[in-house]
């Protein structure tokens, strides 16, 4: 049976290939259905009545291709009719069964007379007429059957082309957002070694100034260090906590050039942290931000306390601070984020981009006299 163009959603090469195959798959059916009905009548009435002279057998040979020519007709109604509705095409099919099979038992009929010399057959045309009518009956019941089944594996196909679009589009969609997402994390992380640098410049520059240049020295020496590690883990969104202890250790060395002893810094690490994913340079700005507006400020420097914590939901890192000496009341996150400055916001917008809303991030007073920046990060089972 041809294949219409009923499903859309192929490519075009795809349904020249059906039509091909369709067609092919017709004049097979066809012809060994006709084939098959000499066969039935041969083994059915040839042999129990005894006709097996020549006449007889070149009769049933030839009434199945008379049958098997008027059946290409039926077919091309049938395909110029297909996309009529149900009911005309219905009526259609019952006038052409009974018009066809008139035709056929006609024509069988005659040819029964001219070959085997058969008389008086006209009297018994009925008996001519029922078998043809239940024969073109099967037929285009078959037709219909194997062009149904054929849509269906049509429409089936068309499906799994168009999901499998849907699939590759949404992959594609899937990893232009991840991405873009990758992106903005590395965009907002490259933007801190600028930031970084520029502050640790000015701190260098100031050591000149004071006449301080074996400090100075030893903290473009520090600096060199830690540039150096940013540069072989710059391609890493998120490092294991120790490597990001490492870091900080580093910067802290850089710092402690500048405040000597007035700088005194205390870790509290779970060993069971330690393995544990987190954004890489996560700790720096925290700390520069307690260096900054703590221990710059307090005449006799102070103390920082960082703090890792690990449970079996979250991750919890905290940096606190003694505060600058002064009576001013500790800001809340959000003005620290209004407030001048760039680690801060940064730290946010990498952890809001990395983890959604599956962290925390808030400040309060710490039991050190000054302010306490607290993180939870989920841990790896419970990220998005």
């Amino acid at each position: 049976m041809n294949q219409t163009s009923a499903s859309t959603g192929l490519v075009p090469r795809l349904f020249s290939q059906t039509v091909t195959d369709s067609d092919r798959l017709f004049w097979l059916l066809n012809s060994g259905g006709w084939i098959s009905l000499s066969v039935v009548t041969y083994v059915s009435l040839s042999l129990p009545y005894d006709q097996l002279q020549f006449a007889y057998i070149a009769h049933n040979i030839l009434q199945s291709v008379l049958g098997f020519l008027l059946s290409i007709p039926l077919r091309q109604a049938f395909k110029a009719t297909w996309n009529w509705s149900a009911t005309t095409r219905v009526i259609i099919a019952i006038l052409l069964i009974l018009v066809l099979a008139t035709v056929w038992a006609a024509l069988r009929l005659e040819l029964l007379i001219v070959i085997a010399g058969e008389t008086d057959l006209w009297d018994d045309f009925g008996g001519f007429l029922f078998p043809s009518l239940f024969v073109f009956l099967a037929w285009v019941a078959l037709y219909h059957l194997v062009k149904y089944a054929q849509l269906l594996q049509s429409e089936r196909e068309s499906l799994l082309v168009l999901e499998a679009g849907r699939r590759k589009e949404a992959f594609k969609l899937v990893s232009a957002e991840s991405a873009a997402r990758e992106a903005q994390l590395k965009l907002l992380r490259y933007q801190l070694n600028p930031h970084f640098l520029f502050n640790t410049l000015n701190s260098i520059a100031s050591l000149v100034s004071a006449h301080r240049s074996d400090d100075a020295q030893s903290m473009i020496a520090e600096l060199s260090t830690f540039l150096r590690f940013s540069l072989e883990t710059d391609r890493n969104i998120t490092v294991p906590l120790r490597d990001e202890i490492e870091a900080l250790d580093l910067y802290l060395r850089i710092e402690q050039v500048r405040f000597s002893d007035r700088l005194v810094v205390e870790q509290e690490i779970d060993p069971r942290a330690l393995r544990e994913q987190v954004p890489s340079l996560l700790l720096q700005p925290l700390v520069e931000n307690a260096i900054k507006h703590a221990i710059g400020r307090a005449e006799d420097g102070g103390r920082i306390l960082i703090t890792v914590k690990l449970s079996d939901q979250e991750l919890v890192v905290t940096v606190e601070d003694s505060g600058s000496g002064g009576e001013e009341k500790q800001p809340q996150l959000d003005q620290l984020f209004d407030a001048p400055g760039f680690g801060l916001r940064s730290t946010a917008e990498r952890l809001e981009n990395l983890y959604g809303d599956s962290f925390s991030f808030n400040a309060g007073t710490s039991r050190l006299g000054g302010l306490k920046l607290a993180l939870h990060l989920p841990t790896r089972g419970r990220r998005r």
